[in-house]
């Protein structure tokens, strides 16, 4: 069983702190409430949208479930990468290292990306299921995160 994506999150932030805090604690610098305020909001702000999108559409946000998913959102955000509510949480992730004040405290995005990866095959692999040709046009246009396509 995969733990749900927000728990990994919450876990890797914990990771990040106990870094931070065993190599001499967090860092004041300028600009870090504006860098921290700046991507929280930002990460804020796609989740938010993110989910209004999987509303509209009437579909499941659950990521335990992804075989329940009645709809394949392709517009909005969705249009630019397959996963932004995991692009979310990697900048809530950012703003926490921001916070910190430590480089080192960036691990936790490769962290993220490497843990959530079982849960993005298995959403995948639903999605392909449940939508065929449909999903498999949306992924040879759309890139997993950002970028080329991916």
């Amino acid at each position: 069983m995969r733990p749900i994506p927000p728990l990994w999150t919450s876990f890797i932030a914990a990771g990040q702190r106990g870094l931070v805090h065993a190599t001499g604690g967090p860092r004041d610098y300028a600009g870090r409430r504006a860098l921290t305020a700046t991507l929280g909001i930002a990460g804020a702000g796609v989740m938010a949208t993110a989910v209004w999108q999987f509303w509209q559409a009437r579909t499941t946000i659950d990521p335990i479930a992804p075989q329940t998913t009645s709809a394949l959102v392709t517009t909005g955000l969705y249009s630019r990468s397959r996963n932004p509510i995991y692009i979310a949480d990697a900048l809530v992730l950012a703003a926490h290292a921001a916070w910190l004040g430590r480089p080192l405290a960036l691990l936790g995005i490769p962290a993220l990306v490497a843990a959530l990866h079982p849960q993005i095959r298995a959403e995948e692999t639903a999605l392909q299921e449940r939508f065929g040709p449909a999903y498999e046009a949306y992924v040879a246009r759309i890139p997993r995160w950002v970028g080329p396509r991916g």
